[in-house]
């Protein structure tokens, strides 16, 4: 978990945050962040907890299903849908904890090693090999974080390349961000691409290159491990979710610092030609 001068950023399994303060839940700039935060903080809950009855409860409404399918779709909330028609939630709780504890805790059998390190090795022979945990990656990774002003929670247990922690920190990102946006008062994306240098296109471009540099480039075969190695709906759905998560936010953020870096150059080339009279 990742965490701002002590305030805990991560908690729970939810995607929805009622909003506080004197930001007005009217701008549409501040609504996507917070939106966007949300579903890091659940799907960063997902790899850092086992399931509770919560959760299978919240999962087993039709509402909840019918909301993840509006902002996914797709296979992995098919695999969810399922896995609610068929649960017996009672009984099934303490076999998804003991799933939870086969793919993510226990280093043995079906475990999926959930650390950017090992899927971020050197290749040796035309063949990936895993890196080493608490290497060069994880340096990277917790530079990242600091960089963006951020450090481990210290009740975390988890090494800062654990998938949870990574989720955690781009949940991290996009509250930051929506905190900026509620500072610069800006509504629109034209808004935001015209406040060159603000604190929101700071986190915008850090949330972009901790995607590239590492979610991107590792999740996807940690998800693969995952689909091989469940025996549940449950897990596949959910490591399909994210999957689908990281290359929309992604594709979507790319449109945005497109915009926002035409602007720059339109204004840049503006400010260059002769001024007339």
């Amino acid at each position: 978990m990742i965490n701002r001068g002590g305030e805990r950023i991560h908690e729970g399994y939810t995607l929805n945050r009622k909003t506080t303060g004197a930001i007005k839940a009217s701008s549409l700039a501040y609504q996507e962040a917070r939106a966007r935060a949300n579903i890091y903080r659940f799907l960063s809950a997902i790899y850092l907890n086992p399931p509770h009855q919560g959760f299978l409860d919240q999962i087993s409404k039709k509402d909840f299903l019918e909301e993840l399918s509006s902002l996914f779709g797709g296979k992995g909330v098919a695999d969810l849908k399922e896995f609610a028609t068929i649960a017996r939630f009672g009984e099934d709780l303490a076999a998804l904890k003991q799933e939870y504890m086969d793919l993510f805790a226990v280093p043995a059998g079906r475990y999926v090693t959930p650390f950017e390190d090992v899927y971020q090795g050197r290749a040796v022979d035309s063949k990936q090999k895993g890196g080493p945990l608490l290497g060069t990656r994880a340096i990277a990774v917790i530079r990242m974080y600091r960089e963006a002003g951020g450090e481990m929670d210290g009740g975390c247990k988890e090494l800062p390349t654990h998938i949870g922690v990574e989720l955690s920190f781009m949940n991290f990102l996009c509250e930051r961000e929506a905190s900026a946006v509620g500072n610069e008062k800006r509504d629109t994306r034209l808004d935001r691409a015209k406040t060159k240098g603000s604190d929101s296109i700071k986190y915008r471009k850090l949330r972009m290159r901790f995607l590239q540099e590492h979610l991107n480039e590792w999740f996807p075969r940690l998800s693969q491990s995952i689909q091989a190695n469940t025996k549940t709906r449950f897990y596949r759905g959910l490591a399909l979710i994210t999957e689908e998560f990281l290359a929309w936010d992604t594709a979507d953020l790319m449109i945005q610092l497109d915009l926002e870096r035409g602007y720059a150059a339109n204004t840049h080339r503006t400010s260059m030609s002769p001024q007339e009279g």
